[in-house]
């Protein structure tokens, strides 16, 4: 009976060392399964870590490439823009110049055909004269020469009511004209105005008071309202002021015929000495 209880104790011996045996061969396996496990999450942790790093990477790539990109399209904007507006600055100046060019010759064409109207008038040629003011008020409607050229030919033509029309739009033009208001007032003596042709004499003669021409108008308006001695004063001055205006001597030696002075015959002498073709 002793012997099998000893046999049993020694197999319940055996079995609690076998069991603890395989306890501790679990934990073993227990822990090297946590070993695994931290590693693949360690590796697992790595790998996303690196994946992280790399798409990180990516992006600051793809960033820089777009900056680069945005860079590249904002410089390629910029010398666009630069070469359009050297273009547009290229263009304004050939503009420029070319206006430049045409405004000299236009003012060299005005300047012509006013020279050309003038003497076209002087030549008697009215219908002509008024073509070449014409086309010098087209070229340059803002200038009163070409206005009072025109007025003047139809003066001569006898056409009063055009020419106080041209002398009208050279005063709006230059309302320091002294020209312009003593021709007007010559037109305005034609119609047999003289209170107006008076007025205007005097204005030239305010305007520049070393006006011959006005001066010589006036003097003529003041034989037609009869005031000789008025009429001799202004031609005295006109020829004081230019000696060679023939119309002064030629219209003083007419009045001084008129009023029975003999020494108007100097007067016309002189007037065709200086100008053939007055006081015919």
């Amino acid at each position: 009976m002793g012997a099998v209880v000893v046999t049993v104790l020694l197999i319940g011996v055996g079995s609690y060392a076998f069991v603890r045996h395989m306890r501790v061969q679990q934990a073993e396996l227990k822990s090297e399964d946590d070993r695994r496990a931290a590693e693949e999450d360690r590796r697992a942790a790595e790998a996303e870590a690196n994946r992280k790093l790399e798409e990180a990477g990516k992006q600051r790539q793809a960033a820089e490439q777009e900056r680069q990109a945005r860079a590249a399209a904002e410089a390629e904007a910029k010398r666009k823009s630069d070469e359009v507006e050297q273009q547009r600055i290229a263009a304004l100046r050939v503009a420029e110049e070319e206006g430049k060019r045409a405004e000299a010759e236009a003012r060299t064409r005005y300047a012509a055909l006013v020279s050309q109207g003038n003497t076209d008038s002087k030549a008697g040629n009215y219908d002509r004269a008024i073509a070449d003011y014409n086309e010098a008020i087209r070229l340059d409607p803002k200038s009163a020469l070409a206005f009072i050229g025109r007025g003047d030919a139809f003066t001569n033509k006898g056409d009063h009511d055009r020419a106080l029309a041209d002398y009208n739009q050279a005063i709006r033009v230059d309302p320091k004209s002294a020209l312009a208001f003593s021709d007007r007032g010559v037109a305005y003596a034609n119609k047999g105005d003289y209170d107006r042709a008076l007025a205007d004499f005097n204005e030239a003669i305010r305007l520049v008071p070393k006006s011959a021409h006005a001066y010589r108008n006036r003097g003529v308006l003041y034989v037609h309202k009869g005031d000789n001695d008025r009429a001799i004063g202004d031609f005295n001055e006109a020829i004081r002021l230019d000696p060679n205006n023939a119309l002064a001597f030629c219209n003083r030696g007419k009045l001084k015929l008129n009023i029975n002075d003999a020494s108007g015959n100097a007067d016309i002498a002189k007037a065709r000495q200086l100008d053939p073709s007055v006081c015919q």
